[in-house]
């Protein structure tokens, strides 16, 4: 599970997305704006639900995910007249 949420942070930080660690080895995330959204524990006792839930909340914040696949970008490329 810690590569699905290493793969969701790297996605997040990629759209200007902020994710620090306290000192309790909590990641928390917070938006473009620097509001923040959720945090995802060091050692969480049901992975999957608490990646669901940082997912869920980072989607109502506006990160999409999941990340689009390459020829989604290219075809929303096209649609905003770049090439």
């Amino acid at each position: 599970m810690a590569d699905d949420i290493d793969k969701l942070i790297d996605w997040a930080r990629s759209q200007g997305w902020s994710i620090e660690v306290d000192a309790n080895g909590y990641r928390r995330f917070y938006a473009p704006d620097g509001s923040y959204v959720v945090r995802y524990p060091a050692t969480p006792s049901n992975p999957r639900r608490r990646l669901l839930d940082v997912v869920t909340a980072t989607r109502a914040h506006g990160l999409p995910w999941p990340p689009p696949s390459k020829k989604e970008q290219r075809a929303q490329r096209r649609k905003d007249g770049r090439k």
